[in-house]
């Protein structure tokens, strides 16, 4: 199935009054596919049944963030790998940098190389609107 696409007019950042509109593709009716349809899916690839496979990715959801949390970065395979990263306020000096300036963490995703190429040239096909 093709990737549906639509142009979208954009204005140039940095130019009072947006300057000369040019169109970009953007992606559009994306649909969603839930944790069961994938579990339907992939027990017709294996010799797992669908409660087996979601009992296996429930797993993964309570313990990647273990490992994450724990200074690991997860590796799974040509899938890709799981890190943790983190965003916090300047200080003065190394000495007063603590915990508290900390903001956030985010869980970063680095797609494998197979994982990639799975998605490297799909199918396009233009929508109105």
């Amino acid at each position: 199935m093709p990737v549906k696409y639509k142009a979208v007019a954009q204005a140039r950042p940095g130019i009072k009054g947006g300057g000369t509109y040019q169109y970009y593709a953007r992606i559009c009716q994306r649909q969603n596919v839930d944790l069961n349809d994938l579990c339907e899916r992939v027990s017709l690839m294996s010799t797992l049944s669908p409660p087996d496979i979601w009992g296996v990715i429930v797993a993964l959801l309570d313990t990647i963030p273990d490992y994450l949390t724990n200074g690991y970065n997860v590796k799974l395979g040509e899938f890709g790998i799981f890190s943790l990263s983190l965003t916090s306020d300047p200080a003065e000096t190394p000495e007063k940098l603590t915990a508290k300036n900390i903001r956030k963490t985010n869980i970063q995703f680095r797609p494998g190389v197979r994982f990639k190429q799975a998605v490297k040239k799909p199918e396009f096909k233009k929508v109105s609107g």
